[in-house]
């Protein structure tokens, strides 16, 4: 599926990942993957964790709140704050 981390200044992360788990305001966590009914949420501040589309390592990015949108197999993440985590 399609993913797009976004903040005001830039895109964090552009590309394909096979599943993207976010921290949602009053809810936890929440894992998406491809086939993910529509959904759209409040992000809690926290991490933001993608993994590409082999099963490989997970890409770590450090939220600040923000919404989280998931629509026909696209994750979008927008976030006022955001920073790549190692």
């Amino acid at each position: 599926m399609q993913v797009e981390l976004v903040t005001p200044e830039e895109i964090l992360f552009s590309g394909e990942a096979y599943m993207v788990i976010v921290r949602t305001l009053g809810g936890g966590e929440i894992a998406f993957l491809p086939g993910h009914a529509p959904f759209l949420g409040a992000l809690d501040v926290g991490e933001a964790r993608i993994q590409s589309e082999n099963g490989g390592p997970f890409q770590s990015i450090h939220v600040n709140g923000g919404f989280v949108e998931v629509s026909r197999d696209r994750v979008t993440i927008l976030s006022d704050e955001a920073e790549l985590t190692e």
